[in-house]
């Protein structure tokens, strides 16, 4: 059987392995607080390498953000605006916190929430804006923020693909009231499950860290001040994220230089078409996306096939969340680039570790197949 090229993979190294060994010699393994030491450390970290803010770790990228709604207050009967484009974590935290999704379109230029399309969607229920920061392409953070002041509502970042990523010169994640981000095993660093949300307020992050441990004080074994949930991170998780943090630059070098490869050789093929750039961001290089001009359903599913017999693993963009079935309730009437986008667009792999070689036979099977297609 041919050996599959992976849309992504994992770098551990023995960095990770060490804090690791530490963390099961030490006794620590779970995310009871404050004992382990490697969670206060991931967070203080994480907060460094972005700059400011205050971090809260917690088991995956969706509590994140459904802790994070649960720390502003907002619950059933209220309204969040979340793009139609996403992946589903950021509606189903807020479907399963018992609130309302309103799904709007995105827009060409950033593949992001439209801020004229939020407008259009803001009620007297809405209380949060969730914008996405889509394939590691940050959303227009300021434009959405004069929205929310002037309604006086919640912005929350889902940074999830954008760990890297910096707007207007400032790294993503500590434009809002709040950001989340998330550690699964294809994203930038990991700790194979995990996520963590970034305060600007210090005491609203600090009743956060309560919530996450089902609403307990520190000092106080078996007191319960609110009822929250079982959201922490486990020592073992934060062992490996904090061995990881120390390798950021590097893991966004490298997917940086692979970008630019893929970029070079596909420009001359009038039928693809970038992940945005601008002169005000720059991406996280998390998933190598583009869109193929011209191509339908059949024609996707017969080049993704053919890079799978050559042993290349592709994947579909984002469907729409307003075309499946657990979502469609929560759409409204247009959303034509969300649909353009969906129809277009597909991933190759990009991994830090990815050899030249493997992504020189990458891009020519990628054309080579492309061409096959006769796109008109």
């Amino acid at each position: 059987m041919k050996k599959i090229i992976p849309i992504s993979k994992p770098e551990i190294g023995e960095k990770e392995k060490k804090n690791v060994l530490k963390c099961l010699k030490s006794g620590w393994i779970s995310g009871a607080i404050p004992y382990g030491g490697y969670i206060a450390k991931f967070e203080k970290s994480f907060t460094n390498y972005l700059g400011g803010g205050y971090a809260v770790a917690v088991s995956n990228g969706t509590v994140a953000i459904q802790l994070a709604l649960k720390t502003f207050g907002i619950g059933p009967g209220d309204e969040v605006i979340v793009p139609d484009i996403t992946f589903a974590a950021t509606i189903n935290a807020v479907i399963n916190s018992g609130i309302t999704p309103v799904l709007v379109d995105i827009e060409r230029d950033t593949w992001t929430i439209d801020s004229e399309e939020i407008k259009k969607a803001i009620t007297k229920r809405t209380k949060a804006i969730i914008p996405v920061h889509l394939y590691g392409q940050p959303a227009k953070i300021d434009e959405i923020k004069k929205i929310a002041k002037k309604y006086k509502i919640k912005v929350i970042e889902d940074c999830a693909e954008s760990l890297g990523a910096t707007y207007k010169g400032r790294k993503v994640g500590l434009d809002s009231d709040c950001s989340t981000f998330s550690f699964f095993t294809n994203k930038l660093v990991t700790t194979g499950e995990g996520g963590m949300l970034v305060f600007k307020n210090y005491k609203i992050a600090n009743y956060a860290k309560l919530l996450r441990n089902q609403g307990r004080i520190y000092n106080k074994p078996f007191w319960h001040d609110y009822s929250g949930f079982n959201f922490k991170m486990t020592n073992i998780q934060a062992a490996i994220g904090l061995a990881q943090m120390s390798k950021i630059k590097k893991f966004l070098s490298r997917r940086k230089k692979i970008f630019k490869f893929y970029n070079n050789l596909f420009k001359k093929n009038g039928k693809i078409y970038f992940l945005p750039s601008n002169n005000w961001s720059e991406n996280s290089y998390w998933y190598y996306t583009v869109l193929i001009d011209g191509i339908d359903k059949n024609h996707k599913e017969k080049l993704m096939k053919r890079m799978k017999i050559a042993g290349i693993e592709t994947r579909p963009g984002f469907y729409p969340l307003h075309s499946m079935k657990p979502y469609a309730k929560y759409g409204g009437k247009s959303y034509n680039i969300s649909n353009y986008f969906a129809k277009n667009s597909i991933s190759l792999p990009i991994f830090s570790s990815l050899k030249k070689t493997e992504q020189e036979y990458i891009a020519k099977i990628f054309l080579k197949e492309i061409k096959k297609l006769n796109l008109k």
